[in-house]
């Protein structure tokens, strides 16, 4: 599934490629406050894509034209954008599941794609007490029924 935006009256395409990898670690790493965070920028985005957190959208299309450093649009313009696209569309969803799965269906992704819902599978028994394992199961859930809603 390849994503697509309108910036400008041209279509720009979203790919997944090493400058993406590069610049959403450099970019949108953030620090570990608990261990179910993630610690590069890749699992920032695919996260908050799954969150359908608006932020994570702007981040990915931000890395996702950085294939072409020298006609990459700013980041006001992929915000204006994506609003005109919101507007067009008459709400986000559709916007945030072609970036999802953009992501997720990519060959250069696939591997950390699996690993991370190998990583969310383990959180369902994670914990050292039965509190924790509560928590970490309700997070698993959460996690699974995000998952579904943007693969719909």
């Amino acid at each position: 599934m390849t994503a697509f935006l309108k910036i400008d009256g041209k279509e720009h395409e979203a790919k997944c490629t090493f400058r993406f990898s590069k610049l959403a670690d450099k970019k949108y790493s953030k620090k570990k406050e608990k261990e179910s965070d993630p610690d590069n920028g890749f699992g920032s985005i695919f996260g908050g894509l799954i969150e359908f957190d608006n932020n994570a959208l702007v981040a990915f299309w931000d890395c996702a034209l950085d294939y072409s450093p020298k006609d990459k649009p700013k980041i006001e313009e992929i915000e204006a954008a994506l609003e005109a696209r919101f507007e067009e569309d008459g709400g986000t969803e559709d916007v945030f599941k072609e970036a999802f799965r953009a992501v997720d269906e990519s060959a250069f992704f696939g591997k950390q794609v699996q690993k991370y819902w190998k990583n969310v599978e383990l959180m369902k028994d994670y914990g050292s007490n039965e509190e924790e394992k509560e928590k970490h199961k309700k997070m698993y859930d959460h996690m699974v029924a995000a998952r579904k809603e943007i693969e719909d």
